[in-house]
């Protein structure tokens, strides 16, 4: 089964999309980390990458998409990948349908989280990380037993440069616009659901599990009106 899992900034793709792996046994390869993890190894993608990131701007398509291509096709992810952030353009939604294809695959759901802009911002600016584990904290929702310290391994907690308010709102900006061709593009396909990412975690994983069931019923049904309509 190959999903994408698609929503703004903030709204809880990386939580969500640890829960799916885990339920459905898929390899989960989300872009943005991997972006992040060049810049953190200032490789020569990372430094053009962090440029865009910086003004709270989209890596151009070209970048993502060989890297996530790469990735989604190879041997070892074949019977399928969860995909977070990516697609994020029409272009890059066209360049995975037609690489899938290509292997008899195909996106076989496509989960869209929402959540209201003031709330994601407040989830963007308040997101740490550990410097040497990357362990994941939030100062809200997730704060450290001692500030600025990581639980795991004692490393100094972190704020991403890309996570400023004012960074974080221009990406939304950014999102919004670009976000709803894609959707469209998988809605005419009927792989899209959307999912209210504003509810507490629990909640959330719920849905998306019944969204997934739902779309995985329906397309039982069509393969069977297909199967008796060449019969």
């Amino acid at each position: 089964m190959d999903i994408v899992l698609m929503g703004p900034p903030g709204v809880g793709k990386g939580t969500q999309a640890a829960r799916l792996r885990e339920e459905y046994g898929l390899v989960h390869l989300s872009t943005g980390d991997l972006l992040r993890r060049h810049v953190s190894d200032r490789t020569e993608l990372g430094g053009t990458a962090h440029t865009y990131m910086l003004r709270g701007e989209l890596v151009p398509d070209d970048l993502v998409t060989a890297m996530a291509l790469d990735l989604a096709l190879s041997a070892r992810h074949r019977s399928g990948v969860l995909l977070d952030g990516f697609p994020r353009t029409p272009a890059q939604a066209q360049a995975l349908d037609d690489a899938l294809a290509g292997q008899g695959r195909q996106v076989d759901a496509v989960l869209c989280l929402t959540a209201p802009e003031d709330l994601l911002v407040r989830r963007l600016t308040g997101r740490r990380s550990c410097a040497d584990c990357r362990a994941g904290y939030h100062l809200l929702e997730k704060p450290p037993e001692v500030e600025g310290v990581c639980d795991a391994c004692g490393g100094e907690l972190v704020r991403r440069d890309d996570d400023s308010e004012t960074i974080a709102r221009a990406r939304l900006r950014e999102h919004s616009s670009t976000g709803a061709p894609v959707r469209n593009h998988y809605e005419r396909a009927g792989v899209l659901r959307s999912v209210d990412g504003g509810r507490r975690v629990a909640e959330v994983t719920a849905l998306l599990l019944a969204a997934l069931a739902d779309l995985t019923t329906t397309a039982r049904e069509v393969s069977r009106c297909s199967d008796r309509t060449s019969a």
